[in-house]
């Protein structure tokens, strides 16, 4: 996202991306490919702020695919099509993967891929385990 804003000419602060969060992948050197955003604290549906952070994402998102086609510039379309950029989405008592996708030239497709409930009860760690596991597995694997 600053690389995007540093090559449009906007070096002032006041032209800053702020996520709460971002993965940048180690074979893309300087290319970000996680984003997450937090809407509040834990358990708050502020629908006000969470579709704020939501459209945030999006923006921030499209960004950092600008970035990784202007790395990859004599790649294909079609291989391009395959490149996802995700976004960890965490409001209310869940956390939600989304990612985003070209489907064609200047189309972008943002997906909602998985959701986990998140519960702060200690008595509740064996039945909350495991679809943490498999939500962070399949976002690894993603």
């Amino acid at each position: 996202m600053t690389i995007q804003l540093k090559q449009k000419g906007m070096n002032d602060r006041r032209y800053k991306y702020n996520a709460d969060g971002t993965l940048r992948a180690n074979d893309l050197s300087s290319s970000e490919i996680l984003l997450t955003e937090v809407s509040s604290g834990y358990g708050s549906n502020d629908a006000s702020e969470i579709s704020f952070d939501h459209y945030k994402a999006m923006f921030g998102m499209l960004p950092m695919m600008r970035t990784l086609a202007q790395l990859y510039d004599k790649a294909s379309f079609k291989t391009f099509s395959y490149v996802k950029i995700h976004f960890l989405h965490a409001h209310g008592h869940s956390i939600r993967h989304w990612s985003m996708s070209t489907q064609a030239p200047s189309i972008y497709v943002m997906n909602k891929e998985q959701r986990v409930d998140v519960a702060i009860g200690f008595s509740e760690k064996d039945i909350t385990l495991l679809p943490f596991i498999c939500f962070f597995k399949t976002l690894a694997v993603s």
